[in-house]
């Protein structure tokens, strides 16, 4: 009753003229919108709602509710269903209640209609209809309405946008710079459809001209000129400005590195080409510092000197400490561009201790190691790895018998590595996949060797399943075995499970063989699996479900499906410029251990 009696209050009041002055919009809700979710309708609207934590701690003013403001907010949300293809979207009358302080609780109805769909898609090209001109390209170029008409088929706005560029960037790759791209659109507002016809002016053929060279003065231009995939005379190409652009970028040296053509209004056939630099200091320092559950107190410093030994060249000082590593220091040299524009060779001396659950350890050595870009997806190592091992024989138990030979060893071998990731985004993934392989053999060039080969594998996947949800799903598998009839293999080789980036049900290494005192010593064979639910719960929040398995065992290359281990969690996760970060809570499942575990991650597990 006093709620009803507070409802005819302020009708009244607004009639007069003075409730809507005073009034703080409580909270804002919306009802019917079925396909758009509620955090993107809030991102659209001036009023928003109020509260102490936003007013006293973000120091935010307080919204007041005023029919005026709602009509512009109306407005506003019917551009942005427009967008998105609901044309007929309506806005019933609003629902305004005032709580017992006074403050307004906004609910918004919501009619959303139907979506308009695409009928048809179809190229002109030059006034001439060449469709296969134009699908051909996309390999290379997916277009978003494309995809859309093989789907659910919905109109969007931005979907338009991003395939005029596309579309545009199809035939600058084939010589074309002064394309044209404009749609036009039939729609049928009985059947609530439209039908787009893609309407493509090329102009004339061009190709490149002479490449200048502005900015540089530590770098000199013929270092620069060779990272050019293009050359004068041959046909114009956006792609190989880009990979241009890229190539240059490799180098390390710059801050700005613009790779430009001078397309005038008067379209001539021969464009000249111009490249501008802003060099990087030569002396430049990095430092950070951070706290995680598994390595505790973390932070580093990386002292950069440019133009070391040749005029690309550069030397890295780095030092770490943290929980798991109590030091890790390492000098690196990079030489880009080696053999071919998109390599790098490194040489890179360090000394450094492990702190693991199941090891400590000193080592000192050297990486050797050449790194070649085949494309922006398709990365390569290969490289050579001398390691002088020292086991810390106090973190054994008193009564354990270890070998001198297994304390103190000399390791060196060839590592391969490969990795493909078409994901993408690269930082927060919505679709595509990413496959790494990483094999290396022990036991080169040394009097008393441990020879072994060792094999860990990794595949993630990422699908979109609507807007805002992402269904992400890993694999990954490991194996190391000696190649002669000994049984020793280096512990810091071996594979451990659990942890943040592992089976999240159990704290790092926990899973695996243990000694007879209960510390972790390793497997020979591992096998991880995850899949998890990421949705958007507001603009810059995440939260995930999700569930991992995995396990070691002892024997090489040994797996055993029924002896895997089960974890079920959940999470919240803050988009941050360098990616989402936040927590992760699990336990394990069908397991008779039922302890949580609580973890802190910069960026996704996997």
């Amino acid at each position: 009753m006093k709620a009803i009696v507070l409802v005819i209050l302020f009708v009244f009041g607004s009639a007069l003229g003075w409730a809507q002055e005073n009034l703080q919009v409580r909270t804002v809700k919306f009802r019917g919108n079925k396909h758009i979710q509620t955090y993107h309708l809030k991102e659209e609207v001036a009023l928003e709602s109020s509260s102490w934590v936003k007013q006293k701690i973000f120091g935010k003013e307080p919204v007041y509710y005023s029919r005026s403001l709602y009509n512009e907010d109306v407005k506003r949300l019917t551009v942005f269903y427009q967008k998105q293809g609901y044309l007929d979207v309506r806005f019933n009358e609003p629902q305004v209640e005032l709580t017992k302080k006074n403050k307004v609780v906004l609910t918004i109805f919501i009619d959303e209609g139907e979506p308009v769909t695409i009928s048809e898609i179809s190229y002109q090209v030059d006034s001439l209809y060449q469709l296969d001109e134009v699908m051909r390209l996309q390999d290379q170029k997916k277009l978003l309405l494309q995809t859309q008409a093989n789907n659910d088929k919905t109109f969007r706005d931005e979907d338009i946008t991003n395939d005029q560029l596309l579309i545009a960037e199809a035939f600058y790759d084939y010589g074309y710079p002064y394309t044209r791209v404009n749609h036009h659109l039939q729609v049928d507002t009985i059947l609530n459809t439209t039908a787009i016809m893609w309407q493509v002016t090329r102009g004339p053929l061009a190709y490149f001209g002479s490449t200048n060279i502005v900015g540089n003065s530590r770098v000199p231009s013929k270092n620069i000129l060779r990272q050019i995939d293009y050359h004068e005379g041959e046909v114009w190409s956006k792609k190989k400005i880009d990979q241009t652009q890229k190539q240059i970028y490799n180098q390390g040296n710059y801050r700005v590195a613009s790779v430009r053509a001078n397309i005038g209004d008067e379209q001539p056939d021969t464009i000249p080409m111009y490249i501008q630099i802003r060099e990087a200091p030569r002396w430049s320092v990095r430092f950070g510092a951070g706290y995680g559950r598994e390595d505790k107190l973390r932070a580093f410093t990386d002292v950069q000197y440019l133009g070391f030994l040749t005029h690309t060249g550069r030397l890295n000082l780095y030092a770490k400490h943290s929980g798991l590593e109590p030091y890790n220091i390492y000098l690196k040299f990079s030489q880009p561009s080696f053999l071919f524009p998109m390599n790098t060779l490194t040489v890179h001396p360090f000394i450094q201790e492990e702190n693991e659950p199941g090891y400590k350890l000193q080592k000192i050595g050297t990486n050797i190691t050449f790194l070649q870009s085949f494309s922006k997806e398709l990365n390569t190592s290969i490289g050579y790895v001398f390691e002088d091992v020292e086991l810390d024989t106090t973190a054994f138990v008193a009564n354990e018998t270890v070998d001198y030979d297994e304390t103190i060893y000399k390791k060196t071998g060839i590592v391969l590595g490969g990795i493909y990731n078409n994901a993408d985004p690269i930082l927060d993934p919505v679709q595509g996949y990413a496959v790494s392989l990483n094999i290396k053999t022990n036991g080169l060039m040394l009097g008393k060797e441990i020879p072994f080969y060792r094999i860990l594998s990794e595949v993630k996947t990422y699908f979109g399943l609507r807007r805002g949800l992402v269904l992400a799903l890993k694999g990954k598998m490991g194996g190391i075995k000696r190649t002669d009839d000994a049984d020793f293999i280096p512990v810091e080789e071996k594979f451990f499970a659990g942890g943040s980036h592992s089976v999240r049900g159990w704290s790092r290494s926990d899973l695996g063989p243990r000694n007879e005192n209960g510390v972790p010593i390793g497997g020979n064979s591992l096998l991880e699996a995850s899949a998890e639910f990421r949705f958007d719960v507001a603009r810059k929040l995440k939260f995930n479900v999700f569930m991992d398995a995995g396990n070691v065992w002892e024997k090489s290359f040994n797996y055993h499906i029924t002896d895997l281990r089960y974890a079920a969690g959940l999470g919240l996760r803050l988009k941050t410029p360098i990616g989402p970060a936040g927590i992760d809570v699990a336990r394990p499942v069908f397991d008779s251990e039922n302890k949580w575990q609580l973890h802190f991650n910069i960026g996704h597990t996997f």
